[in-house]
């Protein structure tokens, strides 16, 4: 699992207090180890395998007593399960992508609420979510401030964060995502002198 020193941790800072200084925009970063434990899936495959068993025992041909099975059965559900909780990577290759999405996504967007990010005075804050589990990037900001910076503009920095994260370079990914946001809003969302920042200038970890 990906860490973060305390140069990345600065870093990502320094970016945002750069960022800021060029407009009135607010940046918060959030990072999440996962967006769900998907606990249901291990139960859920370990009781497909041993209901399965009975049926390819029978297919084999092999003379197995009832009870006998029924303990079999037991047995693989309770192997299996331990066995994938017990090693979370091995279980999340069985969730399917768009599952992991789904789940990432919803936190994404609980976490811009959560910040409070949608209180800026001009409604003009930005967060940038990175779920390293799912490999899972968004960037979720006030309606106006993906409006004004177009979708072209806005799925090239979208596409070069998630990059950046697929090569295991996360902060970097912060750092050019935010720089890169900043520099876009300045002429929609000039600097306010008289404006104070509110929100969280460090990552936020959620583990």
């Amino acid at each position: 699992m990906i860490r973060f020193s305390a140069d990345d941790k600065a870093r990502i800072t320094a970016a945002i207090h750069s960022a800021e200084k060029s407009t009135s925009g607010e940046f918060v970063a959030v990072v999440a180890r996962a967006s769900n434990h998907y606990v249901f899936l291990p139960l859920l495959w370990s009781a497909i395998a041993a209901l399965l068993f009975p049926g390819a025992c029978l297919l084999a041909g092999l003379p197995i007593r009832w009870v006998h099975l029924y303990q079999i059965q037991l047995l693989i559900f309770i192997v299996l399960t331990v066995l994938l909780l017990s090693f979370p990577k091995l279980h999340l290759m069985l969730v399917p992508r768009r599952v992991k999405h789904a789940h990432a996504g919803r936190l994404a967007k609980a976490q811009f609420y959560i910040q409070g990010v949608q209180l800026t005075p001009h409604h003009s804050g930005v967060l940038f979510f990175v779920s390293l589990a799912e490999r899972y990037v968004e960037i979720v900001a006030d309606k106006g401030i993906h409006e004004k910076i177009g979708e072209a503009h806005w799925k090239d920095i979208i596409d070069k964060f998630v990059a950046q994260v697929r090569r295991a370079r996360v902060a970097d990914g912060f750092v050019d995502a935010i720089g890169a946001c900043g520099a876009a809003m300045a002429t929609h969302y000039p600097p306010d002198p008289h404006d104070v920042s509110e929100l969280s200038d460090g990552l936020i970890e959620i583990l």
